[in-house]
């Protein structure tokens, strides 16, 4: 979500590739937009082997890296009724402590994972994950493309007869492009001389989803997502995504119309990161909102502590 040298400060991002081998413009010729579109489009989805050959030397925990985090939810709810075969729901208030690991392969390509304490136990529903998991291809500077599959589902520990491990087909593939919000529009939109904006379009696709309407699971969830994230000044920023349901039948109390959230995010290792989000069932018309959902005290705050090996 990082502007170019041409719109922004000097890039801000979880990569962990080395500065020295991001490739730059000649310093003496200014890039067209029309360049750096290309140049971002061209280098999507790149392969560099050569790394394996630089970094066959190193460690094997070398391209590891996480955080881990406290999550504080501002309101205490009674438990969703929801059925106890359901493995998504909505977000329900109970204190979390995670631990995320990412391992970068190859470039931009990497595998990431979660795991989840639940402080109280009862408030744990079928939904709440023991662990999720990511994997895919994620580049942070303008203009790329990404795909990724996450599982944000009920995953468990231990199978039992009506919950496995994981359900691979409820997590959702993302075919995303991002872009940078530049001049005249963001002169319009921002109040800071260091102000920047990124934006990522995404078109997401879920095998099987759960339908309260039917109590059943159905086929097909498709969704596409427009995310911008403004950094004022520093590491502070504020972001929002919008949704737009191709089926709206398939739209579920506990999906949003848009999400948000603020705070101060540092990606490098040894820093602490201070966020709000609020994922709840927000709608742009506050009388569509089902109960005890898309409000403000519905968010949560997390505090985490990133590290690298």
């Amino acid at each position: 979500m990082s502007e170019t040298r041409k719109h922004a400060p000097g890039p801000s991002s979880p990569s962990l590739t080395p500065s020295s081998k991001i490739p730059a413009f000649e310093e003496d010729k200014d890039p067209s937009e029309a360049d750096l579109i290309w140049k971002g489009v061209s280098s999507s989805f790149d392969l560099p082997f050569e790394e394996w050959e630089a970094n066959k030397d190193k460690s094997f925990l070398h391209g590891l890296s996480g955080n881990l985090g406290f999550g504080y939810p501002l309101l205490e709810t009674p438990a969703a009724n929801i059925p106890t075969n359901a493995t998504n729901g909505p977000a329900n208030t109970n204190m979390t402590t995670t631990l995320s690991l990412k391992y970068t392969i190859l470039g931009n390509w990497f595998v990431s994972g979660t795991l989840y304490y639940y402080w109280d136990s009862e408030q744990k529903q079928p939904w709440n994950p023991d662990f999720t998991y990511v994997f895919g291809y994620s580049d942070w500077r303008p203009y790329t493309f990404s795909l990724m599959y996450a599982n944000y589902g009920g995953n468990r520990f231990k199978a039992t007869d009506e919950q496995p491990i994981t359900n691979f087909n409820q997590g959702t593939w993302s075919l995303g492009w991002k872009f940078p919000v530049v001049d005249p529009v963001k002169s319009w939109l921002t109040f800071t001389d260091e102000g920047a904006i990124g934006c990522q379009l995404d078109f997401n696709y879920t095998p099987e989803y759960f339908d309260l309407a039917t109590t059943s699971y159905m086929t097909g969830h498709q969704t596409l997502s427009l995310g911008c994230k403004y950094s004022i000044f520093g590491n502070w920023y504020i972001n929002g995504t919008a949704f737009y349901y191709f089926d709206s039948s398939q739209k579920q109390p506990w999906n949003p119309d848009y999400t948000y959230g603020f705070g101060y995010f540092d990606w490098r290792p040894g820093t602490i990161t201070i966020q709000y989000n609020n994922y709840s069932g927000n709608r742009w018309n506050s009388s569509d909102r089902a109960e005890d959902t898309g409000r403000f005290k519905d968010g949560s705050i997390t505090i985490a502590y990133s590290f690298s090996f």
